[in-house]
């Protein structure tokens, strides 16, 4: 079974065009493989959003980045929207 993501997933598409075979290494043990060891999975399973493109499925130091990102997101109210007219 493939990851769900694999044909959206910005980080083939734009961090490694240049590098077809490792891509398709990659994609081969991870997104038709152990998927669900994918940090980009994980996270967007958790919050349903996608990951900025340029984050590597393994990169621990941007994983933890988007999760405080995310948990301070979920923690802060959303502002009141201005109505039109007052404007």
């Amino acid at each position: 079974m493939a990851c769900e993501l694999v044909e959206c997933c910005q980080f083939f598409k734009d961090n490694m065009k240049d590098l077809p075979k490792a891509a398709q290494y990659i994609q081969s043990k991870l997104c038709f493989g152990d998927y669900q060891s994918c940090n980009r999975y994980q996270i967007y399973k958790q919050t349903g959003e996608h990951l900025p493109f340029d984050m590597f499925p393994s990169d621990q130091e941007a994983i933890k980045k988007v999760k405080q990102c995310l948990n301070k997101k979920m923690r802060c109210p959303k502002s009141p929207k201005v109505p039109k007219d007052s404007e």
